[in-house]
C-alpha cells in the first residue's frame, strides 16, 4: 500500500499504518511497550504520536517512510 500522508490527518496516517501491518491495536501498541488504549487514542485523534514513536513504530514494522519535495 502507498499512501500520500499529505491529504490526510495523523489520527488515519496511523490506521493506515496499523492496517498495513494486519496487527491488531493491541499488537501494535505492544511493538512500542504500550498499552492497547494508546493506539486507540492516536487512532480516534484524542493524543498525537512523537516523531521518534513514529518512525520506530514504521522500522519495527518494515515500512519505508520517504519524504520528497514537490
Amino acid at each position: 500500500m502507498e499512501v500520500n500522508c499529505n491529504k490526510y490527518e495523523t489520527k488515519e496516517i496511523i490506521k493506515f499504518m496499523r492496517d498495513c501491518t494486519e496487527k491488531t491495536q493491541a499488537q501494535f501498541a505492544r511493538d512500542l511497550n504500550r498499552q492497547r488504549g494508546w493506539c486507540a487514542k492516536l487512532e480516534g485523534g484524542v493524543t498525537n504520536i512523537s516523531l521518534k514513536d513514529f518512525l520506530e513504530l514504521a522500522r519495527i514494522n518494515d515500512i519505508e517512510i520517504i519524504m520528497r519535495k514537490k
